[in-house]
């Protein structure tokens, strides 16, 4: 075989490899997309039950007086023969700008399982290239073998 046919045929392999593993539509970046969207969806969930919980527990603290003093005296530390006085808002229509969530923003996840997509990318870049050259170059020193002859 000719060291320049092999040399393409080694790096048109490679080619395919890349487009169905490690392009951007390829297999590794569909599993990070799986991923990230299962995280995103357990976080859904786990936000909207959490709703739920305030929106009740909100409820009951609207229309139950008890319920109200024990929450404040749980949280304000309050003593047994003091008053709660409950105040209406009124709902304003600003929105505060430099509200964080607590949960969703703070979580870090500093454990690294797998190497980035583009690093990954990058070697499988080198190693391609070089290997197609080595082939090339290997192919190319290796001494004629005895022509073929011709039938004609």
């Amino acid at each position: 075989m000719n060291p320049l046919k092999a040399s393409l045929l080694i790096a048109y392999v490679c080619a395919i490899f890349y487009s169905v593993v490690l392009s951007t539509s390829g297999l590794a970046e569909r599993r990070l997309l799986e991923k990230e969207f299962k995280q995103v969806s357990d976080e859904v969930e786990r936000l909207s039950v959490e709703n739920q919980v305030l929106e009740e527990r909100e409820k009951r603290l609207q229309n139950d007086a008890y319920a109200l003093e024990k929450e404040a005296r749980k949280y304000y530390l309050l003593s047994e023969n003091a008053h709660v006085l409950k105040f209406v808002e009124t709902k304003s229509q600003t929105v505060d700008s430099n509200h964080i969530p607590k949960a969703a923003d703070l979580r870090l996840n500093l454990s690294v399982k797998e190497p980035p997509l583009f690093l990954l990318r990058f070697f499988y870049f080198t190693f391609s290239v070089f290997l197609c050259l080595g082939v090339y170059f290997k192919l190319k020193s290796l001494p004629p073998q005895s022509k073929p002859k011709r039938l004609n």
